[in-house]
């Protein structure tokens, strides 16, 4: 899932200074699961605005901003600006379907897993060329804070990450795990990073 992180309200009232009238969009498949922009979310910021002095328009979330199919079926009212709880995917989605402004009242942080709602890890950067299959099923380029791939820098002592001294290196996690299937890691088996398959902006096409 796409982790997003609330920003603070008074940093939103700032960016939407000249504008009076607010509709307000949240997401409740990313950012309401972060709890960081669902309906509560959003009806909460609303409320912020409007002690603020702003007219409060409407507050609306849907399933899942990034599909452009749903956004097209908003029909906005007459507003000034639109503050997006959503992701930056969908912050974009809503911001090139509409010619009002759209500013975004979150900052996106990462693809990761969620524990019980409570905590969020990074498991994945997007980087289109995933080695997880060779590595355990564990991703280094998101987990190892160098994003290594051909395995782990000469600062890993006793197992433990060197920049997160508190953290096993994950390219001991990987191998523990390899070792459990009765694999071991092989550095021939891994490709050099290809670098061009994050080129951005990036674009992927289903054949239908």
């Amino acid at each position: 899932m796409v982790v997003v992180e609330l920003k603070p309200f008074n940093e939103i009232l700032k960016t939407i200074f000249p504008f009076k009238r607010v509709t307000v969009v949240g997401c409740e498949i990313g950012s309401g699961r972060c709890m960081q922009g669902g309906l509560k979310e959003a009806k909460e910021v609303a409320q912020f605005l409007e002690n603020n002095g702003k007219e409060i328009v409407e507050v609306l979330t849907i399933g899942g901003t990034c599909l452009i199919e749903k956004v097209r079926k908003l029909e906005f009212k007459e507003t000034d600006v639109i503050v997006s709880l959503a992701c930056g995917a969908g912050t974009q989605v809503i911001a090139e379907e509409t010619e009002i402004p759209v500013v975004t009242g979150v900052s996106t942080l990462f693809i990761g897993a969620d524990c019980h709602k409570e905590w969020f890890y990074e498991y994945c950067i997007a980087c289109g060329d995933c080695i997880i299959s060779e590595a355990a099923g564990i991703c280094p380029i998101a987990r190892c804070p160098k994003s290594l791939k051909n395995g782990p820098c000469g600062g890993a002592i006793n197992g433990m990450c060197e920049v997160n001294n508190d953290t096993e290196c994950v390219w001991f996690t990987i191998d523990r795990k390899l070792r459990s299937f009765g694999k071991t890691f092989k550095i021939e088996n891994l490709s050099f990073r290809d670098f061009s398959k994050s080129n951005h902006p990036r674009r992927f096409e289903n054949e239908l």
